[in-house]
C-alpha cells in the first residue's frame, strides 16, 4: 500500500503547482463532458402512471403495515367505500390483486366456451387469458374513432363480449348510453366484460350501476394502477350483480392490509389527485397533437395518457427502433398484430418535448438517407 501511494505521488514531483492544477481541471472537465453525453433513458412503454402514488396513500399503507401485519385483513370497510363510490351494493364488489388478475380469474370462473369477441386492439393480454380459459378469442376491429365498435360486438354471436373503455392502446372511450344499450341488447346468455382500467381518464363515468341493473351476466373491472399510480400494490376491483362470481374472484385470505388501506384512501380521498392526473394527461395529449401537426406523425383523439401513434414514413417497428436509438422507448404495434403504430405513454411536459424532438429527428434522418 505504501509503495503504491509513493508511486502515485512521484508522478507530480517534476510538475509545478500550476501544471498539477491544470491537469486536474482537464481531468474534471473530461469527466463532466462524459456525464453530459450520457442521455438518460425515457420509458414511454409502460402503461402505468409515471409518478409515485400520493404521499397520503403511501402513509395509509405504511400505517396498515405497521399495525396489521400479523392479522388477516377485513375488506368490509373497503367494499363498503367502493360500493358507495360506484353506486352499487357491497355484495356487488370484490377487491383483487390487480385488474389483470381479476380478468384472468373471471374468464376461468365464467367458463367461457366457444368464441369470445374482443374489441381489438385492446389490452394486450386479453386473447391469451381467453385462450387459457378454454375460449377462442375473436378480434373485432375498432370503430373509426379508435373506440370499441359496439354494433359489431353485438352482432358477433359470441359467448362473451370484451371491451376496454377508454381503450388501451388508443385512448378512445365508448359513449356510456351506447354501452348501456349494448348491455340491454345482448342475449341473456352472453357475458359482457368491461375493462375500465383507464376509466378515471374519461370525461364521463362508466355506468356501472346501470350496467349491473341491466343484465345479470356483466362484469366491470377497475384498476388502481393508472390514475391512482398504485401498480406496485396490485390493486383492482370487480363489480357485478353475480355475487357467486365475485366470491370466486376474491383472493383466498383477501388483499393485503397495506394495499387495502391505499385503495380505501384513494376511494374516499383521492379525487383531487385523479383530477390533476387527468388534466396532465389531457394537456400533454393536446400539446403532442399540436406539436405534430403538419408532420408525418399523427394519432386520433382520445383520453388518458396512452397514445396510438402512426407515421407516414416508418412502420411501427422501425419507428420504435429509431426512437430507441435516442433512448426514448415506446411499444411497437406488432404486440397487437399492428405493423403501423406504436403505443406511447405520455408523462410530463419535459417528456413530451423530448418525444417530439426524437420524432422529428427520426423524420429528418429518414429524409437525409433518402436524399429528399
Amino acid at each position: 500500500m505504501i509503495r503504491r501511494l509513493r508511486d502515485y505521488y512521484r508522478q507530480f514531483e517534476e510538475l509545478s503547482p500550476e501544471e498539477i492544477s491544470r491537469e486536474l481541471r482537464e481531468r474534471r472537465d473530461a469527466e463532466r463532458a462524459r456525464e453530459l453525453s450520457e442521455v438518460p433513458p425515457l420509458d414511454l412503454a409502460s402503461a402505468s402512471w409515471y409518478e409515485p402514488p400520493d404521499a397520503e396513500a403511501v402513509n395509509a399503507a405504511t400505517y396498515a403495515l405497521r399495525r396489521a401485519v400479523n392479522t388477516y385483513p377485513d375488506d368490509t370497510p373497503l367494499r363498503e367505500a367502493l360500493a358507495r363510490r360506484h353506486g352499487v351494493e357491497p355484495a356487488q364488489v370484490a377487491a383483487g390483486h390487480g385488474a389483470g388478475e381479476l380478468l384472468h380469474a373471471a374468464f376461468r370462473a365464467i367458463a367461457v366456451r366457444g368464441e369470445v369477441a374482443i374489441a381489438w386492439p385492446g389490452w394486450g393480454p386479453l386473447p391469451k387469458l381467453v385462450h387459457e380459459a378454454g375460449g377462442t378469442p375473436v378480434p373485432v376491429p375498432l370503430a373509426g374513432d379508435g373506440a370499441a365498435d359496439l354494433p359489431a360486438l353485438a352482432g358477433a354471436g359470441a359467448s362473451a363480449v370484451v371491451l376496454c373503455t377508454p381503450n388501451d392502446p388508443t385512448g378512445a372511450a365508448v359513449d356510456p348510453a351506447a354501452l348501456l344499450r349494448l348491455a340491454h341488447d345482448l342475449p341473456r346468455s352472453t357475458w359482457l366484460v368491461v375493462d375500465g382500467a383507464l376509466a378515471e381518464f374519461a370525461p364521463d363515468e362508466l355506468p356501472q350501476a346501470a350496467l349491473i341493473d341491466a343484465r345479470e351476466r356483466v362484469l366491470v373491472v377497475r384498476s388502481f394502477s393508472k390514475a391512482h399510480a398504485m401498480a406496485g400494490f396490485r390493486a383492482g376491483v370487480a363489480l357485478s350483480g353475480d355475487v357467486e362470481l365475485l366470491d370466486r374472484l376474491t383472493p383466498a385470505g383477501g388483499v393485503s392490509a397495506p394495499a387495502q388501506a391505499a385503495m380505501l384512501w384513494a376511494a374516499t380521498q383521492g379525487d383531487g389527485v385523479v383530477r390533476r392526473r387527468r388534466a396532465t394527461a389531457a394537456r400533454e395529449r393536446d400539446r403532442l397533437a399540436k406539436a405534430l401537426r403538419g408532420t408525418p406523425f399523427s394519432f386520433d383523439g382520445g383520453h388518458g395518457h396512452l397514445v396510438w401513434l402512426a407515421s407516414e414514413e416508418h412502420d411501427g417497428a422501425t419507428l420504435a427502433r429509431r426512437l430507441a436509438g435516442q433512448r426514448v422507448f415506446v411499444t411497437p404495434g406488432h404486440a397487437w398484430g399492428d405493423e403501423r403504430h406504436v403505443r406511447v405513454a405520455l408523462r410530463d411536459g419535459a417528456a413530451t418535448d423530448r418525444l417530439v424532438a426524437a420524432l422529428l429527428d427520426a423524420s429528418r434522418a429518414t429524409h437525409a438517407t433518402s436524399g429528399v
